[in-house]
């Protein structure tokens, strides 16, 4: 029994510089759905193996092969081969890396692959930094697919891949997410300026949440539930640091270089703020945060759910027309809640048509970039809203605040003015009508 988990490397550890490694000539001489027979070529050892399962454990049998059987049986597998050098790194608990540089169609592809002498282990293991999004679980990557197929389109990786069951490919798309969101958490952990990889997890996690909205009816409520709130509570055991980074960049396109002492004073506080903020991501934090979101990728990691195309279709349109009441909410109270509330809903629009645009027609893609604008635009506008409460509770001089109250309100009303304006094109069309058109799309791929 094999059991190994496979990541993307997206760079090289220092280790490998000027290691040779191994050249592995691999060929397929049978694929099936769950099986293979493979004929692999390793310096001067030649191999058949055959393989049955998927995931992370597999049966697997290897029989040596002289030269001359090899030699004989290599042209049958014209066509369906992978070049490739294999380096081996130890790692810590005794295990070992195996780093496969790909060349010929694949130059430029690299994994990594740890075995396992169990289950358990396999799910105790902490990659290292260097590790990128993991791949176990995920048909395209393995290296059957990518000799008959080459390496996946870069740009189906968090979308609906051609002939793919819309219920498994979401699955596959929160699998996806949910382990670049890893892979950015661990690299936090390392990094010098962790603020860029600090957001990337937290957007990773949003996408998450917003393909979970599109298993409403395909799984369970309960689960379906669970998965969310642990992405969620990650996604704010992450905020601080971003949060405080994001208000001072926000003083700073309201106020400029204000040589005012009160907003240099604010701008002060700010800054230690941050500092402290960004010492949340301690060890100890971060395990906690990977933990919970690992609980996530592998309820989803090789999930097969087909479920129905029309379940798809009405949770993206239930999104649409929540987004709409939203809008039209914001637009009679002018409460920052009820604008907050429309940005997640217009995150929830852009995301979800964003995962199903290769099965969908330009006009969606055109509301997905509608989408897209207005999203960030309620963000700039929740940003103003966050930096004038924080400036209320300040202990400043009462004129400055005043002065620089009305700097915030001034570019949050012409925000407000902007949000609607594009926000009546977003959503100009009545839900009945999005949520047909949205079938007649899917329908005809």
């Amino acid at each position: 029994m094999e059991i190994e988990r496979k990541f993307l490397v997206d760079r090289t550890p220092p280790e490998l510089d000027g290691s040779g490694g191994v050249q592995l000539l691999q060929g397929y001489l049978s694929i099936s759905q769950d099986s293979e027979i493979r004929l692999r070529q390793a310096g001067a050892q030649t191999l058949l193996t055959v393989k049955r399962g998927k995931g992370e454990s597999r049966e697997e049998v290897e029989v040596a092969l002289d030269q001359s059987a090899f030699t004989e049986l290599w042209p049958l597998t014209d066509g369906v081969r992978v070049e490739k050098v294999r380096h081996r790194l130890s790692l810590d608990g005794d295990l070992v890396a195996e780093v496969d540089i790909y060349s010929g169609d694949l130059d430029g592809t690299s994994v990594v692959e740890v075995e396992f002498a169990s289950l358990e282990a396999a799910f105790r293991f902490e990659p290292p930094a260097w590790f990128g999004r993991e791949l176990t679980g995920d048909p395209a990557w393995a290296n059957q697919s990518l000799a008959v197929a080459g390496k996946p389109d870069k740009g189906l990786e968090f979308r609906l891949r051609p002939g793919e069951d819309p219920g498994t490919g979401i699955c596959r798309i929160v699998a996806a997410r949910t382990s670049q969101a890893l892979a950015n958490v661990r690299a936090a952990g390392h990094a010098k300026e962790s603020a860029e990889h600090v957001h990337e997890a937290r957007k990773s996690l949003k996408k998450s949440r917003s393909a979970l909205r599109l298993l409403r009816g395909v799984i369970s409520d309960e689960e379906r539930r669970d998965s969310n709130e642990r992405c969620r509570g990650a996604a704010r055991m992450l905020s601080g640091p971003r949060d405080a980074e994001v208000k001072l960049a926000t003083l700073a396109s309201v106020l400029g270089d204000s040589e005012d002492p009160a907003a240099q004073a604010w701008r002060i506080a700010l800054e230690g703020e941050a500092d402290v903020h960004r010492g949340d991501l301690n060890p100890r934090s971060l395990k906690e945060v990977r933990h919970s979101i690992e609980e996530v990728r592998r309820k989803f990691q090789g999930r097969t759910e087909p479920g129905e195309l029309q379940t798809v279709v009405a949770n993206l349109g239930r999104g649409y027309r929540r987004g709409r009441d939203s809008m039209k909410a914001a637009r009679k109270s002018g409460e920052p809640e009820h604008f907050h509330d429309w940005r997640k809903r217009a995150k929830d629009l852009r995301y979800q048509l964003e995962m199903l645009e290769p099965r969908l027609s330009s006009r969606f893609t055109e509301l997905r970039e509608m989408a897209e604008e207005l999203a960030e635009m309620l963000g700039d506008l929740h940003d103003l809203d966050v930096l004038g409460d924080d400036l209320a509770r300040r202990a400043l001089n009462e004129e400055s605040k005043v002065r620089m109250s009305a700097l915030i309100f001034e570019a949050r009303d012409q925000l407000v003015q902007d949000c609607l304006a594009l926000g009546r094109d977003t959503y100009r069309q009545k839900p009945g009508k999005f949520i047909n058109r949205l079938g007649e799309d899917l329908r005809a791929d």
